[in-house]
């Protein structure tokens, strides 16, 4: 009886066939291909005697997760799986963002951040918001083709069915809205979640959130208090915001710019608190004294998608907001301390 196997020959990854005779005729292909029926050439590689059976060691390794199928003199013998190779798990989650203890009741988005980059198309199985019972909040969470990952893949924004949020639409006045005031909710990360290795993570997370009302005030920059430095010095400049604000947009819509010059932009390192709470912006130079601005770009969000130039969670049937949208820019100027 002639068998096929995964085995090694001399440290190489080989198929082992025992029971052909020295003499058969040895080819391997992926079983995808001949399924096609396109007959295109076997597998590279070479067949080597050992012993009674016969090798096929291929000239590239065989690829995780393929159906190869084994032909002996123009019979085929078996087809066999190449498994993936047990990995040892090493990425696990760094964060849930926002990181405070309250969010408001028509909170938009949250971040889980990754300590590796992260395959896609895990979220929706293996992340939820539950209850304190452990209960899944029903259709809390916006389902969506195409998940929303940073550039290297380790941050993901997680939104909150927006139809729910925004009064007006249908699914907010059948369902309400996604969370409860008073009550508390918790993102579970499951650590089946893989990693870009087709690994899972090292183990599972979650942040657990108390609900408080709702936040419907754009984002209002002459409302933040700042710290200003001194004239000459290379101290901080600090911002404390009057909400939490979205911890990726401040890092993307604040800059500092010089406003004797023109608005020519201050070169420098800012840095958000992990609670979005404030900024602070060293400069790599020593401050002037001339009027410096902090420069808000009117995309810049709080926790329920409020930004510089509009309410997210508008009532839709009360018409328009009201008030003038700020477009563009908004700018918040100040003074470096004299020495």
């Amino acid at each position: 009886m002639t068998e096929a196997s995964w085995s090694t020959l001399e440290g190489r990854h080989c198929l082992r066939v025992h029971g052909a005779g020295g003499g058969a005729h040895l080819a391997v292909w992926p079983a995808s291909a001949l399924a096609s029926g396109t007959a295109p050439p076997p597998a590279a590689g070479e067949v080597v005697a050992d012993g009674a059976d016969l090798c096929f060691v291929p000239r590239f390794e065989f690829v995780e997760g393929t159906v190869y199928a084994v032909v002996v003199d123009d019979a085929p013998v078996a087809e066999l799986v190449r498994h993936r190779a047990p990995r040892r798990a090493t990425t696990e989650v760094l964060g849930i963002d926002p990181a405070v203890d309250q969010v408001p009741r028509n909170l938009l988005r949250l971040y889980v951040r990754f300590s590796a980059r992260m395959s896609e198309g895990q979220s929706s199985s293996h992340l939820r918001l539950v209850d304190d019972a452990g209960q899944t909040l029903p259709y809390a969470l916006l389902v969506v083709d195409d998940e929303l990952w940073d550039g290297d893949r380790r941050r993901l924004t997680v939104l909150l069915d927006p139809a729910r949020i925004k009064r007006g639409l249908v699914a907010h006045d059948t369902l309400g809205y996604p969370l409860e005031v008073g009550a508390a909710f918790r993102v579970v990360v499951d650590g089946a979640f893989l990693d870009a290795t087709g690994t899972p993570l090292r183990g599972g997370a979650s942040r657990r959130f108390e609900v408080g009302p709702d936040e419907r005030r754009r984002v209002d920059p002459l409302a933040w208090s700042l710290t200003v430095p001194v004239a000459g010095s290379d101290q901080a400049l600090r911002v404390v915001f009057d909400r939490p604000l979205d911890v990726a947009l401040v890092a993307r819509c604040l800059t500092v710019a010089t406003v004797a010059t023109g608005g020519h932009r201050v070169e420098g390192t800012g840095a958000v608190a992990p609670d979005g709470g404030s900024w602070s912006f060293v400069p790599h130079r020593p401050w002037g004294h001339e009027v410096q601005a902090i420069v808000v770009d009117e995309i810049l969000e709080d926790l329920a998608g409020n930004s510089v130039r509009r309410v997210f969670d508008h009532d839709l049937d009360a018409g328009p907001p009201s008030g003038p949208s700020q477009g563009g820019h908004a700018v918040v100027r100040f003074v470096p301390a004299p020495p």
